[in-house]
């Protein structure tokens, strides 16, 4: 049909219109609705002890990750500090947040042995504290799925210092600041898993729900439920479903599908290509 007819069935019948793609298993500009879109990203050069930049799509987000020494750990290992361009709502922002504490507090990560300071002896124990600091620069596109590879990535290219302690053994006294030099020497921060974030939409047409990635924002406001799911490949360490859905198989097509993206996503890190 004519381009002007085009765009009168879509702005006039919106739903209609998305459907005879969705049916076909496409979108309109005939990418299918199971292909991510790509995904790019830097290491490093962002400061702090170890940085990515993103961009999956039309988001795009840094992330550096900061570390200090606590001699009595006691809170959580991790904290975030998010900042957005003012298109992310003040909601958006503290679900992210939420669902980042949540993952990076899952014993399956191996977080708090890896922030632990080696090269110490025993009877001293130190851990690192990080702080992820997180910009979301874009935001056209699935959010979640990209501060979480910002995160992984910048993970990955993370290195921490050595410590040395003139603190001897037999010192009942506590361990004092000027007892402990941070060296040159680094090495990686290394985690059993590391978390990947999947934003799937569901689309209602004529009581059949399809699946969708990387949706456009017109076609998001028209979709019943939205699913962020967060694997390490083998275990979901968050979900989080706003909308409603009526298909309980959905929920483990989407944990297959996940656990496939983790696989293609952490190989992309692993070998700085992008997608």
């Amino acid at each position: 049909g004519s381009p002007m007819g085009e765009q009168w069935f879509k702005s006039c019948l919106p739903e209609e219109y998305y459907e005879q793609f969705i049916n076909e298993g496409i979108y309109p500009d005939g990418r299918s609705v199971s292909a991510f879109k790509s995904l790019y990203f830097k290491l490093g050069a962002w400061g702090g002890v170890g940085s990515a930049l993103v961009k999956l799509g039309g988001v795009a987000v840094s992330c550096s990750v900061h570390a200090s020494l606590a001699l009595v750990h006691d809170g959580p290992l991790v904290s975030c500090e998010i900042d957005a361009c003012t298109s992310v709502s003040q909601t958006e922002i503290s679900n992210i947040n939420d669902m980042l504490m949540e993952v990076f507090a899952n014993d399956s990560l191996t977080l708090r042995s890896a922030l632990l300071v080696k090269g110490n002896d025993e009877g001293i124990s130190m851990t690192w504290e990080l702080i992820f600091r997180v910009q979301i620069l874009n935001s056209d596109g699935s959010i979640p799925d990209a501060v979480f590879c910002a995160v992984s990535a910048a993970l990955f290219d993370t290195r921490l210092p050595s410590i040395q302690l003139t603190h001897s053994k037999d010192d009942e006294a506590p361990l004092r600041q000027e007892e402990i030099s941070v060296l040159d020497e680094t090495t990686p921060l290394v985690l059993a898993a590391v978390p990947v974030a999947v934003t799937f939409y569901v689309f209602r047409s004529k009581n059949k729900e399809f699946l969708l990635v990387d949706a456009s924002h017109d076609l998001i406001e028209k979709c019943s439920a939205k699913v962020s799911f967060v694997t390490d490949g083998t275990n979901v360490l968050a979900m989080w479903i706003r909308g409603v859905l009526t298909e309980e198989n959905l929920l483990s097509s989407m944990a297959s599908v996940a656990a496939r993206r983790h696989q293609v996503v952490m190989d992309a890190i692993r070998h700085h290509t992008s997608l």
